[in-house]
């Protein structure tokens, strides 16, 4: 599983199960060999192979890309379900990989590769009501390959991104974690880099934010480590 959404509101937290093509919601506190207090599985659902996710405790909703579509559940849905809504069509320009959920603004974050279109590789921002052939609100040319999940701040309208410039697989010297402003579309640099070039990460995978402390938290693969940044500016 390469994906992880904890929410604070109700105390759970929630996986995707690509091989089990399900959805699954634990207690917070569980421990060892727990079931599932829900599962979202079955043909209704329209899950293929997720293998991201992100969770929106203030509307309490479940974001799944898959493939060329999003898949949006409410958050106690459990079963052989069918989702709420669906992002989908040529529109959208999808070709989702990783996602993220802004509830204060209300978006749905998407990164993806455009299904491998011209104009790919993009950040593309949804309003969290968005269903069917739709296109985004925003987009953003930033991060030229992410490689894992992103972190969203919402009351600057950030995105804190992982960007491997590296082939598919292989570590990077050049790799670093860049800060995005989502305020506005168009094509642009970073307004921050930590790492790079020749820096402190080889490959770094996913990212989280300690907003009381004012810390930006992100984990490297090829290091095998958890690095710890202090970066008021940012907050």
């Amino acid at each position: 599983m390469h994906s992880i959404a904890y929410d604070p509101l109700h105390d759970e937290f929630v996986v995707p199960q690509q091989f089990g093509q399900a959805i699954l919601t634990f207690r917070g506190d569980a421990n060892g060999e727990e079931a599932p207090i829900r599962v979202i599985q079955g043909s209704k659902t329209r899950l293929r192979a997720p293998d991201h996710l992100a969770m929106d405790p203030v509307h309490g909703e479940i974001y799944v890309p898959d493939g060329d579509k999003v898949l949006v559940f409410d958050r106690l849905a459990t079963g052989n379900v069918a989702p709420i809504r669906v992002i989908e069509g040529p529109d959208t320009g999808l070709g989702a990989n990783i996602i993220g959920a802004d509830p204060v603004n209300g978006y749905i974050i998407v990164w993806g590769n455009g299904g491998n279109r011209a104009g790919g590789n993009r950040i593309r921002i949804f309003d969290r009501m968005a269903s069917g052939n739709v296109k985004p609100e925003i987009v953003i040319s930033g991060p030229r390959n992410p490689d894992g999940p992103f972190a969203v701040y919402p009351p600057k309208k950030l995105i804190i991104s992982p960007d491997r410039n590296g082939p598919e697989g292989l570590a990077s010297a050049d790799s670093y974690m860049g800060i995005w402003s989502y305020a506005q579309s168009g094509d642009q640099p970073p307004l921050w880099r930590i790492g790079g070039p020749h820096g402190t990460f080889l490959m770094p995978k996913g990212v989280t934010l300690d907003v009381k402390d004012q810390d930006i938290i992100i984990t490297d693969k090829r290091l095998n480590s958890v690095l710890t940044f202090h970066f008021p500016q940012m907050f």
